[in-house]
């Protein structure tokens, strides 16, 4: 069957908005669990065994550890943006900035619901996903 270049390109389109909602669901579930637990412990995320075949020294896998957490706020306000720009949700269409205010304010709470848990609110983490989230926007609607 033939398919116009139009008509395969507006396919295309709706590709990218469907898998960017799917995985942004997936990362927004994922980020929400992580953030509701007591305590985590990312050293049960890290290959140890697949880290030591590399040659990696230990040295700098314990430093990972305990510096993952830095690398995920940052991580997450970025791809949580990104994501939301490319799902193409019609409340943030008209005026993009508010994905910006949305994500922001999507780590304040998470920092905020912390503290009401008894975990502890870092000012660090915050800022970190605060900035991976204006990075990635700016980025976005970077002016050519």
């Amino acid at each position: 069957m033939y398919q116009s270049p139009d008509e395969l390109k507006q396919f295309c389109s709706q590709l990218s908005k469907w898998a960017c909602r799917a995985v942004f669901l997936m990362l927004a579930l994922l980020m929400a669990y992580v953030a509701t637990r007591q305590s985590y412990n990312f050293a049960h995320w890290v290959p140890h065994h697949l880290l030591r075949d590399l040659g990696i020294p230990y040295k700098a896998v314990l430093w990972g550890e305990q510096n993952a957490d830095s690398f995920l706020h940052f991580f997450g306000g970025l791809s949580l943006t990104g994501l939301i720009y490319g799902a193409r949700f019609k409340i943030f269409a008209a005026q993009p900035w508010r994905i910006l205010l949305f994500v922001t304010l999507l780590c304040l709470f998470a920092e905020l619901f912390q503290f009401v848990i008894g975990r502890g609110v870092e000012s660090s983490d915050l800022l970190l996903g605060i900035l991976g989230s204006f990075m990635a926007y700016s980025t976005i609607n970077k002016k050519n």
